[in-house]
Order: C-alpha cells, then structure tokens, then sequence
C-alpha cells in the first residue's frame, strides 16, 4: 500500500512540476503572432484618444466586446464603448493625452492573447465622479485586454481598466 501512495505521491508532484515550471515556460517562448500587428492596435487607440475620437478609440473593439471602466461601469459591444469614449472625450477629458505602454503580451493560444498595458493620462479638464488622480493632474491606470485574431485582425474581445491608487495600499493583518 506504501508503494502505492508513494508512486502516486510521485506522479502528483511530477505533474504539478509540469504544470507549475515545464508548462508555463514553454507558453512564455511562444511568441504572440502578428505581434506587430497587435501592437499596432494599441498605437492606433492612443492616437484616436489623443485626437479626441472616441468612435476612432472604439474601433479596436469587436462588435460584441465587454468594456468595463475605470469607474466599473460596464459597456457592451463598440457602439457603447464608443458612444462613452466619445462623451468623455468631449467633456471631462477634452484635450487629454494619454500614453499606452504594453507591460506584457501573453499568448493564449495562436488566435488569443492577453494584453497588461498602463495607461497615463494629462492634460484633463475635470475627471468621472469617484475617480481620483494619482498624482496631481496625471490619472494612471492599469487595464487588462484579451484580443482575439479573426481572420487575421487583431481586435479587443474584452477589456477592465483600474485606477492606480494614489498612494500605496498597506496590507493589514
């Protein structure tokens, strides 16, 4: 019986090295395909946003995306997404700017990928009730994307922005 629970002991922890080293390694030496062509998504968004076209901004988005802000208001589908972008850029963040920096690019598979980007944004006139910036007059926030290629385009199937806290949150215990 020892044997048993010694042998299966064994495979369990081979399995969970696999999973846990072995796995996640070889996912890390895939490359994203087209990675050019998704980073090229990102650089057309900051543009749009940076001209104050929050249709332009939206495009990026697949027709049935889920979009939730940074207030945690979700928009389904591009016509949302860029009839909110639109009003935001047309109001509180008129003549903003905001700089797009990818932190990291996942694949998931040869048509999914999962995007970290950080956001910074100047320049606003007044920001969304409840958000507050982090530094004076720069908002800085992290968002989460999976894009998916669909015959050969990249486009965001879902995004989630959150704000970074203006000052460090301290764990307690």
């Amino acid at each position: 019986m020892s044997h048993i629970r010694s042998a299966s002991r064994c495979f369990f922890r081979s399995v969970f090295f696999f999973l846990m080293v072995l796995a996640p390694a070889a996912v890390i030496a895939q490359k994203v395909p087209d990675e050019a062509a998704l980073r090229s998504l990102f650089q057309d968004q900051e543009a749009a946003w940076n001209r104050g076209d929050g249709v332009a901004f939206a495009a990026a988005f697949t027709e049935d995306s889920d979009f939730i802000n940074v207030r945690g208001d979700l928009f389904h589908g591009r016509t949302m997404i860029a009839a909110r972008h639109a009003a935001i850029l047309s109001g509180p963040l008129k003549g903003s700017h905001n700089l797009i920096t990818i932190r990291t690019l996942t694949p998931v598979s040869t048509n999914l990928a999962i995007v970290e980007t950080d956001h910074s944004t100047s320049d606003f006139r007044s920001l969304p009730p409840g958000i507050v910036a982090t530094t004076p007059g720069t908002l800085k926030t992290r968002m989460t994307y999976v894009a998916r290629r669909q015959s050969g385009k990249w486009s965001i199937l879902f995004a989630q922005n959150t704000a970074v806290a203006s000052t460090p949150v301290t764990p307690t215990r």
